[in-house]
């Protein structure tokens, strides 16, 4: 297409340029003469024997200064690099001669001498597991760059000789010199330290994006349900990060619907990234690398996820030794084991958990539920610039609630069950293709089945339409998702890196008829298949990251998608940009505009109750849904001291699918999509986040102020709205005290305004039945505030040796609001009053567990 080729040949066009830049006249090698005098006496003497002419006109010198030469063998740019440094002049070749006239601007040090790239791996010792985003600070220059996810880095530096610093959270420092003449690889080792495992690192903003890093290797207090570590639950502690139960588990970002974020696995999309509707992860902390969450600005790369992307990546084994761990508590096991199969060639890395049966939360917190789920990665080194990675996730949960008070109403036990499973495929090619590129290519499949059965007994004589004495309403859905992309970044300059790649996608999603009956229908057969979905999707970006100096960073990018959903197809161009400009040492501001499409539309139902959602691909009626986001941020970071981040973003949502008022929710036929409207969603609002380090204590405190609004023209007389997920006041604290050596005891207190509630008109028992025309109920209004507080604490026994042993205990929900995260409407009497019940899935929980590892 067009488009491809276009971008494909500004890619071309900046890197040419950029090879280009330095002329070949200056790499000539010559042996330079001892001397010392005045620039313009030097430089006539070094044209008559260095055998390249050089030209200049003495009044565009500072013929003042005086230099002196050492003898050696070297090149032409290295020379006149010492004598023109700070000048302003310009150098430039024509005609085969060096022309040097008068600039603007003063000629930067280092820049005629002959640049060679140094590049590689950053990597852990005794095990060799890549290390994302680990820092390297070139000195005497001071500038530092980051490594990739990958772990890769890569430096375009004149000739000469440096002093690497190195750091990555988790290790130990190292310094090392390097003498650079020529193209060098060299994989930079650290050594691991032993520090507590995950800390969420509130001023932690990386230099070419403005990502925050949940990092599992500072010391950190947060513990999920079951007791264990869980940096990826972390998240809720961000500022503008809210959980809801009713939404299966995913993040609500600054108040837009679960749809809207995100989750990718080693860049394989999740469907489902939870357990136990999000109190636990998908995956154990073992096996997690590194946990990015992108929602100030968004890549080129990125799309799928209006609010949030958060991509996860796992640990890649260990290719020198054996290591492994196990773990017990209450309610669960868990093991993760990783070593070489070949020494330093290729490596595994496996983990699973299980829950210890439905009988166990049954007993201790009133539902039933049973879970479990195993990864699995191998790694291969095929030679020392390429590397194979192929990993295969499965996860499976079975949910069944008992609500209390529905019972004693209705006499009703099987209130609501929910089923659901992810696997993934994900098969990761990284390779470096000469001294400046670096390529990832990854093959993905991911796959859910999703089943959801609400029971309910009505109050009429008869039972429903005389057949039924309770009703049971079943659905089932399932969807199927393959992806082929490539990324690559080259670094063209010590100022210049470019990043562009491709993706081809087709998905499948399958919705099936709601089974309408007395009993719950969990086997898939049951089902009659609705129309089939499927839908493809093309992408190209291309973005170039710019340092203008060492404070200014520029980041503009592009990015493209060709979608297809049957006869329906649609191209979008969405541009980015983010600035970080770096006021001193410890202040940082960065400003970002994204522009972000998303083609699968989560359609959420504005009433009460859980998971009342519906996938649907972007079609003629429901175009594909935009994020048009500006986003201010500020960064203070002073370890010492204290360290602070705060944002201010306004975002403008098109093409937003939403539930029409007069739509049975608990029907869904084939005419589904004809009962969805369209309208437009604003959010606005700031965050603000402090972490702060005494010698014992530590203290994250988070706080959002946030609106965020519903408009269309089908719903509510054209009126804007309170969107169901407008929390106005969102505030997360955690407070750890280690009152000695290995002991870690921590609080933590989630806080936040109620969401907006909207009453249904009717809820008709007949599957063809539709709501009457008529606007009653369908206005929110603010329900109850939420807040709940866990008390976690862990301690490592002191051994020696090899092999570490820890136990951890607490009380999850130790105090909550009474509304923890559902809403039920309850019909108690034939004159259909309905009052609201506010349930507690997840009640006080003690828990127990004990770590083995080695």
């Amino acid at each position: 297409m067009p488009i491809f080729r276009l971008i494909l040949a500004l890619a071309g066009c900046f890197i040419l340029s950029e090879s280009a830049a330095q002329g070949s006249l200056l790499k000539t090698k010559f042996y330079c003469r001892a001397t010392s005098g005045k620039t313009a006496a030097i430089l006539r003497e070094l044209s008559g024997y260095c055998g390249v002419a050089i030209e200049f006109s003495p009044s565009s010198l500072d013929t003042t200064k005086r230099h002196t030469l050492t003898a050696g063998r070297t090149s032409l740019g290295a020379v006149l690099d010492k004598i023109l440094a700070g000048q302003y002049v310009t150098v430039t070749e024509r005609n085969n001669k060096i022309l040097i006239g008068k600039g603007s601007t003063p000629l930067p040090n280092g820049y005629l001498q002959e640049k060679y790239m140094l590049y590689g791996y950053i990597q852990q010792e005794s095990g060799l597991e890549p290390l994302p985003f680990a820092s390297i600070t070139v000195m005497p220059d001071n500038r530092t760059i980051q490594s990739n996810v990958h772990g890769f880095y890569s430096l375009n530096l004149p000739a000469g000789r440096y002093v690497l610093m190195i750091s990555f959270s988790g290790a130990s420092s190292k310094t090392v010199a390097v003498d650079l003449q020529e193209n060098t690889t060299m994989n930079l080792v650290l050594s691991p330290v032993l520090l507590p495992e995950v800390q969420v690192d509130a001023g932690n903003l990386p230099r070419r994006d403005a990502a925050v890093k949940l990092d599992r290797y500072k010391g950190g207090m947060y513990s999920n349900m079951l007791g264990e570590t869980d940096p990826v639950r972390s998240m809720y502690l961000l500022p503008g990060n809210t959980e809801s139960q009713e939404s299966g588990g995913k993040l609500l970002v600054r108040g837009g619907d679960p749809g809207q974020s995100m989750f990718l696995l080693d860049g394989n999309p999740v469907f489902n990234p939870a357990h136990l509707m999000g109190e636990i992860s998908i995956l154990g902390n073992t096996s997690i690398k590194s946990v990015l969450q992108y929602k100030n600005d968004f890549p080129s790369r990125f799309s799928g996820g209006l609010s949030s992307i958060t991509a996860i990546n796992t640990k890649e084994g260990n290719m020198e030794h054996w290591s492994g761990e196990a773990e017990v508590g209450l309610t669960s096991l868990a093991f993760a084991i990783e070593g070489p199969l070949k020494k330093g060639r290729t490596a595994m890395m496996v983990s699973a958990r299980q829950s210890l049966g439905e009988s166990v939360y049954h007993d201790i917190l009133s539902y039933d539920a049973n879970f479990g789920d195993i990864h699995l990665k191998l790694t291969h080194l095929l030679n020392r610039h390429n590397k194979l990675m192929v990993s295969s996730y499965i996860g499976n949960d079975r949910l069944e609630l008992t609500q209390d008070k529905m019972q004693q109403l209705v006499q009703n036990t099987n209130q609501y069950l929910h089923r659901w499973n992810n696997t993934l495929t994900t098969v990761n090619w990284n390779s470096i293709i000469g001294r400046r590129a670096f390529a990832n290519t990854a093959f993905n499949y991911s796959s859910y089945n999703n089943y959801i059965a609400i029971m309910y007994t009505p109050p009429l004589d008869g039972g429903v339409g005389g057949l039924f004495d309770r009703a049971a309403l079943n659905n089932y859905s399932s969807g199927k998702r393959y992806e082929v992309k490539t990324d690559i970044e080259i670094t063209t300059h010590d100022h210049l890196q470019h990043f562009f790649g491709g993706r081809f996608e087709y998905t499948t999603i399958q919705p099936y008829r709601t089974l309408f009956g007395s009993d719950f229908k969990e086997a898939a057969d049951d089902f009659s298949r609705r129309a089939f979905l499927p839908f493809s999707d093309r992408m190209l970006y291309y973005e170039i990251a710019l340092r203008v100096g060492n404070r200014l960073l520029l980041r503009p990018g592009l990015h493209f998608n060709d979608y297809q959903h049957n006869s329906f197809h649609n191209q979008s161009f969405q541009p980015r940009f983010f600035s970080s400009y770096a006021i001193d040492k410890r202040q940082r501001i960065n400003l970002a505009y994204t522009h972000i499409g998303q083609l699968l539309h989560m359609i959420t139902s504005p009433y009460t109750g859980i998971n009342r959602e519906l996938w649907l691909p972007a079609n003629e009626r429901l175009k594909p849904a935009e994020n048009r986001m500006v986003n201010l941020g500020y960064e203070y970071k002073d370890n010492r001291i204290v360290n602070i981040t705060a944002d201010f973003y306004y975002k403008k949502i098109s093409n937003l699918a939403m539930f029409g008022e007069k739509t049975n929710i608990l029907y869904n036929s084939d005419s589904t999509e004809k009962n969805i409207v369209t309208g437009t969603g604003w959010s606005y609002g700031a965050e603000a986040a402090l972490e702060k380090r005494f010698t014992k204590w530590k203290i994250l405190l988070s706080y959002t102020l946030s609106w965020s609004w519903r408009q269309s023209d089908s719903l509510n007389s054209g009126i804007k709205q309170p969107y169901r997920y407008d929390r106005r006041h969102n505030v997360n604290m955690l407070l750890g005290y280690q009152p000695l050596k290995g002991l870690e005891i921590s609080l933590l207190w989630h806080f936040h305004t109620g969401d907006f509630i909207t009453l249904p008109v009717l809820i008709s028992f007949k599957p063809e039945a539709t709501f009457a025309d008529t606007n009653m109920g369908s206005v929110p209004f603010r329900g109850s505030i939420y807040n709940r507080l866990n008390l976690n604490a862990s301690y490592r026994i002191p051994t020696h040796g090899r092999f570490k042993h820890t136990v951890g205990s607490g009380v999850h929900a130790v105090s909550q609001s009474q509304g923890d995260y559902l809403t039920t409407i309850a019909t108690t009497s034939r004159n259909y009053t309905t009052p609201l019940y506010q349930e507690q899935l997840f009640k006080f929980n003690p828990y127990f567990s004990y770590k083995f590892s080695f």
